[in-house]
Order: C-alpha cells, then structure tokens, then sequence
C-alpha cells in the first residue's frame, strides 16, 4: 500500500532527529512503450531487489490522451499497481512546459496529478522550464504552477519542480515564489553536474543550498560534460554519447566522476525525504543495478540514520 505525501510528512515530523527517507528507482518511459505487462514485470523485479518505490511515467503507458485521463486504461494500470507492496512516484511527461502559452501543457500537468492521486503517488515531477532567461516565462510558469495548486490541495500529492539546465537557485526561485507547501523542490544531482559541467566546488555549493528545501532527490552518474563539449556533438545520439562520456548519460554511481561520498556528506545533514536512481537503460545496466543499491543505502544510512 503507498503512503501519502501528507502522511509522509507527519512520520518525518514524529521520528525526531531522524530523516526518514525511500530509495526508488524508475521506470522509462520508452522502455514501457504501453506495456502492462512490462509495468508489471518491472514492479515485480524492483520489489524483489529490495527498492522501497518506483517512478512511474505516465506517458508511457497511455493513459492520457489530449490531456485527459482514459480511465479505463486507468483501471486496468491501477490493478496491477494494487498488487505490488511498493510506494509510487511520478514522472510528468517531459516536454510540459508551464512557462509556454500552450494550454495543453497545463492540461497534462493537471492529468498527471489526477492519475498519481488515482496510484496514492507520493509526488509528481515536473521539469522546470524557465532558464534564467525571459522575466515573463518565470511568471507564466510561476503563475501556471499556481494555478495546480487547488488541485493539489484535494490530493495528497507534491509536485516537485526539478532542475533541468538550471542552476539550483533558479529553479528555487521558481519554487518559493510559488510558495505553497505542496510544492517542493527536486534537485536532479546529474543535471547539476552537468550544469556546472563538472565542477565541483560549484556543484556542492549549489547543492548545499537547495538540500533543505528539497523533498526528492534524483541520482545518476556522468562525466559533467555537456552534449556539445569538445569537438564531439553527439545530441540524441546516445550510444556514442557514451564512447565520448558526453551528456546525460544516466549511469549507475560510480561509472561516472560525480563525487558521490561529498554529496551523501550533506545529504545526511540537511535532506529529508525520496531519493530516486535514475537507470534509463536496463539493456546496458540492469546488472549494475543491485550494486548500486547498496551503495546508495550505504551512502544514505551512514552514521544511523533510520529508514521510515
């Protein structure tokens, strides 16, 4: 059965000192391709390795279209998930982009939180969009992400605003200005590496500031080299992105050069709530996968911290 956002934060609250905090893993959205079957094999496969939650993405497994919900897609999605022990999250599709004039894009956003309220999703992620750029994109993303906010109130759901090619700070100041305790901030510990292409006296410093107001975090490893770093521009082009190191790669910890031990330091002292491994593709990495969970519990419950 899955825990509530609310809920969630009231057992934080009560253990005191503590930081309760879920490890999950995702589930891509191509990889699903519309497969109840593939969601279901998936599910099974990530209980048995011990995750705690799974991502889900509603884009892949049809169950919006034009921005409304096919519910009895819905019903035959939310059977399977019944059957599993693990606790959800959710992945808004990426492309919504609440700082455009398309109104589609708000259409979505606010299905997708209809369809993890339907699942009792801890949180929906979105990609924030504003990049320090366009004074009236930041206030048409701000103005849209209030406008979810009624809805939120209904449900039991955070939504998470996630660095995409921002700074922390930016994306933060798209959350406070927001200002509403079921929006929070995610912070996409590869996105960042990468924004700061790689360093790392930067890369912790934006990470110490936006810790405390985070409420999920996201990890994957990379070389902190941008798509078009060097002579090589390898945009879309995955499988030789990983022959050059370049992009965002997705790796399992520790196949890249983000300093991992730094980041779990301050995870420890100032984080509380999900954190996510984000594994694209299982072709290459499934075999990794248990690996890399324990490190992350390793990395996460050093010095006694206590799992909820």
């Amino acid at each position: 059965m899955s825990i509530h956002y609310k809920m969630f934060q009231k057992i934080a609250k009560n253990e005191g000192d503590s930081v309760v905090r879920l490890i999950g893993i995702n589930i891509d959205t191509k990889r699903l391709s519309g497969s109840e079957e593939r969601l279901k094999e998936e599910l099974e496969k990530f209980e048995r390795l011990g995750f705690d939650c799974v991502e889900i993405p509603p884009a892949g497994l049809d169950v919006i279209f034009t921005g409304q919900i096919v519910h009895g897609r819905l019903n035959r999605i939310t059977q399977v998930m019944k059957r599993s022990s693990l606790k959800f999250t959710v992945h808004g599709p990426d492309l919504v982009d609440l700082s455009s004039s398309r109104k589609e894009d708000l259409q979505i956003l606010s299905a997708t939180i209809d369809f993890a309220s339907s699942i009792d999703a801890l949180t929906v992620v979105y990609h924030c969009a504003w990049l320090g750029e366009s004074a009236e994109k930041k206030r048409r993303e701000i103005e849209n992400l209030k406008r979810l906010c009624a809805k939120l109130e209904k449900t039991n759901v955070c939504l998470v605003v996630e660095n995409t090619r921002q700074l922390i700070e930016q994306t933060l100041q798209v959350v406070t200005a927001v200002n509403h305790p079921q929006v929070k901030l995610l912070i996409d510990v590869g996105h960042l590496f990468l924004r700061v292409k790689g360093n790392e006296q930067k890369f912790l410093e934006q990470l110490s500031l936006g810790l405390s107001h985070a409420f999920e975090l996201h990890v994957h490893d990379n070389f902190g080299k941008p798509v078009n770093h060097g002579k090589a521009s390898l945009s879309g082009q995955i499988d030789f992105a990983y022959l050059y190191g370049l992009g965002d790669l997705h790796l399992p910890l520790g196949f890249g050069k983000i300093p991992f031990e730094r980041v779990f330091e301050l995870v420890r002292e100032r984080f509380e709530g999900i954190i996510v491994l984000e594994i694209n593709d299982l072709n290459r990495f499934e075999r990794d996968i248990p690996e890399t969970l324990e490190k992350l519990k390793v990395l996460s419950y050093a010095g006694g911290v206590q799992r909820a």
